[in-house]
């Protein structure tokens, strides 16, 4: 059987609270301690999801529900165009005036002529920061997504407003011509990170909640997906008590955190015990099982991960995500050992050593064999095919035009390649996993002609007891960069972490 939907591999929880949420006809609650979470910017996309869906991981969705729960205040698949329409051009207004009236950035200083200009000229290669392209574009087409998601339009339909967002802010939101690089990062980019970030808020939120908890769920919501939050409140849902979504939470739920310490060695890697010093706080949640039979909408199953570091050049030092849009089940069963899955998926990596990101489609074969009665062995071949990557220079430009943004340090081209997965699980928890990953971009704008590397990754954790564990990960990167006018180069850089994890 095959269909166009939406999975992702990982762990199985069961809810103890099933029979009273299908008595109740909706999903059990999430723990008030979301209250505990942290609302400060930047960190708040990320542990507010973590955090409130502590009682989340312990809830699985159940089959079928009475109609009366799917009559909650988002459920009603009404599609307000007005309403997604306005949401993103205010969320193309906020940038622009800021960019125009406060800080009087003079590639925001737009008029009809610039627009007619870049309306006539077509579209270039631009030279913006690595953490502007890879990370702040596919964040501003994450809210272009979100405009028209939170106003009844499903994933397939909210794909486009990505890309009218996208063009709309490349023709008229800067003096600067359109960008390629902006319009591919934008669009695919946002609409992988625009989906993680609906369904994180989507945890979040809780209809029945009341008070001072229904508060900080809304704000916490709103924080993750800022488009909901808006959306919520121009209708008059902040606050309005009723029945939850019925595919508000997936079979299972996994938001971990980690708290500990790396070190990154640029160039050749001969030890990773030298190398910058870095602490780390990273955050990772598994979102469904497709071989548990969660493949029935885009991205109905997901993973997500983001680190942020000390002394890294922007905010986050990586983020991954990876979503499932299609699945082949091999035996036509609810629950499988084996499926082919499409994926879609975003990287970003920016740290002293590392530096890549792409977007793109993958597919991927998933296995599970299981290992006595409490352990199991997951294996993942993947086939990637990258629209877009992006990879450090060996002869970029200089620093001062890095800086003025004349110039760029990092190349741009189309990619493949091939990554395998293995990875040992005991009782739910994955306590060894190994990957190797070689990627090839074929460089189209940049220094290089070509860029081909590798990726060998090594795990494993020690559960303490309760939720805790001890781990420790070693991450080594081989790149060889080949170039028309500079001989050839290979590198080879690692990172290191030690961290102790809390299972949520």
């Amino acid at each position: 059987m095959s269909r166009l939907v939406g999975a992702f591999p990982y762990l199985d929880v069961r809810n103890t609270d099933y029979d009273e949420a299908s008595r109740s006809g909706t999903t059990g609650a999430l723990d008030p301690r979301v209250r505990d979470f942290s609302t400060t910017a930047g960190l708040a996309a990320l542990l507010l999801a973590a955090a409130s869906t502590r009682a989340g991981a312990q809830q699985l969705r159940p089959p079928a529900a009475p109609d009366s729960a799917r009559k909650c205040a988002e459920c009603s698949g009404r599609k307000r165009l007005p309403a997604a329409a306005g949401e993103l051009l205010a969320f193309e207004a906020i940038p622009y005036s800021f960019n125009r009236w406060v800080a009087r950035i003079d590639w925001g200083q737009t008029t009809t002529r610039t627009w007619s200009y870049n309306l006539h000229h077509g579209w270039v290669w631009d030279t913006d920061h690595f953490a502007i392209n890879q990370f702040a574009h596919p964040y501003s087409g994450n809210l272009y997504f979100n405009s028209a998601r939170n106003n009844g339009y499903d994933f397939w339909q909210s794909a486009p407003f990505a890309l009218v967002g996208s063009v709309l802010w490349e023709y008229f939101g800067e003096t600067t011509r359109p960008s390629i690089n902006d319009l591919v990062n934008t669009t695919l980019g946002g609409i992988t990170l625009g989906e993680t970030t609906y369904r994180l808020s989507s945890i979040i939120l809780d209809a029945r909640a009341t008070g001072r908890e229904r508060v900080l769920r809304e704000i916490g919501a709103a924080l993750v997906d800022p488009p909901r939050g808006l959306a919520r409140g121009l209708h008059g849902e902040w606050g309005k008590v009723g029945p939850n979504a019925f595919d508000r939470l997936p079979r299972s739920l996994h938001p971990s955190i980690a708290l500990g310490y790396q070190r990154v060695t640029r160039g050749d890697a001969r030890s990773p015990l030298r190398g910058a010093n870095q602490g780390f706080v990273g955050f990772a949640l598994d979102y469904g099982d497709p071989l548990a039979g969660d493949v029935t909408k885009p991205f109905g199953a997901f993973r997500v991960d983001a680190t942020l570091a000390s002394h890294t050049p922007g905010t986050f030092s990586q983020v991954n995500a990876v979503g499932f849009l299609g699945v082949h089940d091999f035996r036509h069963a609810d629950r499988d050992d084996q499926q082919l899955q499409v994926a879609m998926h975003y990287h970003y990596m920016n740290n002293q050593a590392l530096v890549s990101g792409a977007q793109g489609f993958s597919g991927v074969l998933l296995s599970r064999y299981p290992i006595g009665g409490l352990g199991a062995l997951r294996t993942e071949l993947w086939l990637t095919g990258i629209a877009l990557g992006a990879v450090r220079s060996d002869y970029g430009a200089d620093s001062a035009a890095v800086a003025n943004e004349t110039a760029r340090n990092y190349d741009y081209g189309p990619g493949g390649g091939g990554r395998a997965l293995a990875r040992f699980e005991h009782r739910g928890r994955t306590l060894v996993e190994a990957s190797y990953q070689s990627t090839w971009i074929d460089v189209v704008s940049g220094a290089a002609r070509t860029h081909h590397y590798e990726v060998l990754t090594g795990r494993a954790t020690l559960p303490l007891g309760g939720r805790f564990s001890l781990g420790a990960t070693e991450l080594l990167y081989w790149r060889q960069g080949r170039y028309a006018a500079h001989p050839e180069v290979r590198t080879r850089d690692a990172q290191t972490q030690g961290f102790v994890s809390v299972r949520f």
